[in-house]
């Protein structure tokens, strides 16, 4: 059983659920049913819920998966059925464990809802294939920042992030990357903020450098791809993404907080 957390939120509760998530893909044999508990699933940031999408379909390549979906109680702050519908994750999911929301909740209230404009705050989540993809990404993003009153010089910094996370998981890991984008007021624990979340099932650096590079281990070889022009394809005079990421981010303190 992949049993989630009551949150999928911070960077432990993304860690807990993809260390599960490897862990039942060591141990189970492929075609087989996975049941995938969600039940206690109160609570999921941007962050949380494009792990959640990407990598329930990436299991579903390899399993029959029988869903546990949550359920909205009135005594709960927060509606989660409402949130993940809001969000388009029902129409990204895998097929099956859309059908299973739909067995144990009354969905199509959400469904039928009234959904209001909200494209100066929140881009729902997307699935991107191409370069052409990621071009919306970025004019939804550059969006958002402006209503937001950010300069546009940070609007620009911003989006050109997002541009080099998409068109890293697009180009270079050739996989489907799934994003959101989410702009919070500011409450009485949080600042007001923009969370911008891309995921993709690639690879991964660890894989995709490790016969490329010398190192030490697996942590060396993170290091190396933020901190130098480590590639895997050296001919094409790559390597300098994740770098400028970096640099942009957090040496030239946009105030930015990354998972």
């Amino acid at each position: 059983m992949l049993q989630s957390t009551l949150r999928m939120e911070s960077i432990y509760d993304i860690h807990e659920w993809l260390n599960r998530c490897a862990e039942i893909k060591k141990e189970l044999d492929t075609a087989v049913n996975l049941y995938v508990e969600l039940g206690k699933l109160k609570w999921v940031s941007p962050a949380g819920i494009t792990v959640l999408l990407s990598t329930l379909n990436y299991m579903d390549n390899y399993y029959y998966l029988k869903t546990g979906a949550p359920s909205y109680e009135m005594t709960d702050r927060f509606d989660i059925l409402g949130y993940l519908e809001r969000m388009n994750f029902l129409k990204l999911c895998p097929t099956d464990v859309k059908d299973s929301f739909e067995e144990t909740n009354n969905m199509e209230a959400y469904y039928h809802r009234n959904r209001h404009k909200k494209d100066d705050e929140l881009d729902e989540l997307r699935l991107s294939k191409s370069d052409d993809d990621i071009v919306d990404l970025d004019r939804s993003v550059k969006k958002i920042m402006r209503a937001k009153g950010l300069h546009r010089n940070r609007v620009t910094d911003i989006a050109g992030i997002v541009t080099e996370l998409g068109q890293n998981a697009v180009e270079h890991a050739a996989t489907d990357s799934y994003s959101c984008v989410q702009y919070y007021k500011k409450s009485r624990t949080r600042p007001e903020r923009v969370e911008i979340a891309i995921c993709d099932t690639g690879p991964g650096i660890v894989k995709s450098l490790k016969n490329h590079i010398n190192y030490k281990n697996n942590h060396d070889i993170v290091k190396q791809a933020i901190f130098t022009r480590a590639t895997s394809k050296p001919e094409q005079d790559r390597g300098k993404g994740l770098m400028d990421v970096k640099q942009t981010t957090f040496i030239n303190k946009l105030n930015a907080e990354g998972i």
